[in-house]
């Protein structure tokens, strides 16, 4: 049994699906991508312009700024007013 051998393919072709295809799915992904944001450009935030919506804290807690006063404040974990270690610790005691 031997191997059949290929029809030859046009350099037209292999241009086709090697180069023009890839290109024209990555134009259509990047106007997907940029498009709504072309559509919304006048509601954007211009630099040096004042903010004009509510203040945002990413990561902050829930109730925004005026959360903080009324948050309850971790203890320390350690410090002077605990009585030394008998063992280990950063202080080298053994």
């Amino acid at each position: 049994m031997q191997w059949q051998d290929n029809p030859p393919v046009s350099p037209t072709y292999v241009i086709m699906v090697l180069v023009v295809i890839p290109v024209a799915l990555f134009a259509v992904i990047t106007l997907l991508v940029c498009l709504p944001s072309m559509m919304h450009k006048s509601e954007s935030y211009q630099p040096g312009r004042p903010w004009r919506n509510e203040p945002e804290w990413f990561g902050g807690p829930r109730g925004g700024v005026q959360a903080v006063d009324r948050a309850e404040q971790p203890l320390s974990v350690g410090g002077p007013s605990e009585e030394p270690r008998e063992r280990g610790g950063a202080s080298g005691q053994w």
